[in-house]
């Protein structure tokens, strides 16, 4: 076996040092990566999507769809990591975070929750928007049917109970696969989508929240117009002003490589371009 010598530690400057004493090998799983879209057909679909039925949908509802059809087209991504091994999913549920505003956050200020959209990719996106509507309503008043009561349950508990009731639950829910009296199956959902554009960020990364198991999580950054090319169908190209929309995605490794990431990345996009492939069919 071949050794290697050690550099001394007189030749290392004081950061390196110090980033030596401080951390320990990396564990994390996670790979992240950005595409930026024209959002031209997208805002377009939606204000069709708008005229045509009265519900009012965003890029957010856009977006939680284009992702659950893509995995529901690739269910061997689909999954849950347990005990070493990769399980399918049964249902595509998205899990959307949820900004509560001052008036319904707890004092001192802003509040994150989130609601689950069951089945997102059997719904259309009408659908989406209009659940999502009133299940947010149902959270600002404090009723919510789904994460409301274990909210409550969880609020009453010191901190030094929390930890391990959340490390038992996890257990229990993912690791075993039992279901908890009191608590809802998959609260997380099995994959999630979060917007930071709605507070005018365009880059950010989120992280993979561990007691979730999401193998995905997609952050839509803020709409901006910028300069793009636009190609005709001669093949033609132009530059023009289009409005630009960043999307930026957290994987677990675990349950995808850089391939599968690479055509999953390509199909959303794919049903972003071209929305009227999220349409249910007639």
């Amino acid at each position: 076996m071949r050794t290697f010598k050690a550099r001394p530690a007189a030749e290392l400057s004081l950061f390196r040092r110090l980033a030596l004493a401080t951390w320990d090998d990396p564990r994390d799983p996670s790979i992240r990566g950005t595409v930026e879209l024209d959002a031209t057909a997208a805002l377009a679909h939606l204000e069709a999507l708008h005229a045509r039925t009265g519900q009012r949908a965003t890029l957010t509802h856009l977006v939680g769809r284009a992702l659950a059809v893509a995995l529901a087209e690739r269910p061997e991504l689909h999954v849950l990591v347990r005990r070493g091994r990769l399980y399918p999913r049964e249902d595509v549920d998205i899990f959307f975070q949820v900004a509560l505003t001052e008036a319904h956050a707890p004092p001192g200020g802003c509040d994150l929750t989130g609601l689950v959209i069951r089945g997102a990719d059997r719904k259309s996106l009408a659908d989406i928007a209009r659940e999502f509507g009133e299940r947010v309503e149902e959270v600002r008043r404090g009723c919510d049917p789904q994460l409301g009561p274990t909210r409550r349950r969880l609020a009453a508990l010191s901190p030094a109970l929390l930890r391990p009731l959340q490390a038992a639950l996890d257990i229990l829910q993912y690791r075993l696969g039992l279901r908890v009296p009191g608590f809802p199956h998959a609260p997380f959902g099995s994959a999630a989508v979060t917007n930071l554009g709605m507070f005018g960020v365009r880059w950010a990364y989120a992280p993979l929240f561990p007691p979730a198991h999401w193998p995905i999580l997609l952050l839509v950054g803020a709409v901006k117009p910028r300069p793009w090319i636009v190609e005709d169908d001669d093949g033609d190209a132009r530059v023009e002003v289009r409005p630009v929309l960043p999307l930026h995605a957290t994987l677990d490794h675990r349950a995808l490589d850089g391939v599968q990431a690479a055509r999953l990345s390509a199909r959303i996009e794919e049903l972003l371009l071209h929305p009227e492939l999220l349409e249910l069919p007639a």
